[in-house]
């Protein structure tokens, strides 16, 4: 059986299907970055997941997609703890966001985009992969993502800068005691997981004056930060966006890139099907 993951920080989607693409369950875990987290906490969120335990002997090809994948050390720390859980796995692939996010997307050149937790772009020509401005994570960068939108908001709303009537519904949803909002971000895992989570108050507000402003702050960000480095490329080939941000975002994205002559193509939310469907057309191919 083959199993295909596809991990942001925030989540992980698994699927798990026949050699020919039938997909038998799909389940979701939280997010493993082998960056951020350790060793241990990743052998938890995989061995505490009843599906991805039950087929624990039947798996023998792990495609693993995610944040914080694109590194050597990282290649080899998620090897270690997928094989030494799946025990009789034949075959495993690590590989980073942006590699999903063109396998899910395109087989023809474009610029590909993720706005999920974090951020990141690149070039996909067909062929390789080129990136212009690496990503530099939650910390330095991440403009665009929902990680971003948290930060602004909480800026906003502990500067005195938001509304009284948004800062009186954020008080009701979130707790806003600087304390705790503090031992998020500086002292648990995953802080830009918790930063994100503010993303879906932003977009459930997003007709108030404040909230609009504040996403075209965001969007304009990774535009100005990613997109305007691949100037030349955008004049010939399309944009595609992978991540729940970009996917909320769309109409405010496609708004911006039109209004510079550059063309939105394609909005997916979640990419997990449409890597197993990459995945099962490669095996078919090798086959062949």
């Amino acid at each position: 059986m083959i199993l295909v993951a596809d991990s942001g920080s925030t989540k992980c989607d698994w699927v798990i299907s026949t050699l020919t693409g039938k997909q038998i369950l799909a389940t979701t875990t939280e997010g493993i970055n082998p960056t951020i987290l350790s060793e241990n906490a990743i052998k938890n969120i995989i061995s505490n997941n009843k599906d991805l335990k039950s087929y624990q002997s039947l798996i023998t090809q792990v495609h693993f997609y995610g944040a914080g994948c694109g590194t050597k050390d990282a290649d080899k720390k998620m090897k270690v703890l997928l094989k030494d859980f799946f025990e009789n796995i034949v075959h495993i692939g690590i590989k980073e966001d942006v590699i999903a996010a063109i396998h899910a997307t395109t087989a023809k050149p474009g610029i590909i985009c993720i706005l999920g937790t974090g951020s990141n772009c690149c070039f996909y020509d067909g062929i390789n992969v080129h990136q212009k401005i690496p990503s530099l994570g939650y910390i330095l960068s991440d403009e665009g993502s929902g990680n971003y939108i948290g930060k602004e908001l909480l800026s906003a709303y502990f500067q005195k800068k938001m509304p009284k009537n948004i800062s009186t519904w954020f008080e009701k949803e979130f707790n806003t005691d600087l304390n705790e909002v503090f031992k998020c971000v500086y002292h648990q895992q995953n802080p830009n997981k918790y930063l994100a989570s503010f993303a879906e108050f932003a977009f459930r507000n997003k007709k108030e004056a404040f909230i609009a402003a504040l996403l075209e702050k965001t969007i304009d960000g990774f535009i100005e930060t990613y997109l305007i480095h691949y100037h030349e490329e955008l004049q010939q080939h399309p944009v595609h966006f992978v991540g729940s941000i970009g996917f909320y975002a769309q109409d405010l994205i496609t708004k911006k890139l039109h209004n510079k002559g550059y063309r939105a193509n394609t909005f997916v939310k979640k990419p997990i099907d449409n890597l197993l469907k990459y995945i099962t057309a490669q095996n078919c191919e090798a086959k062949n």
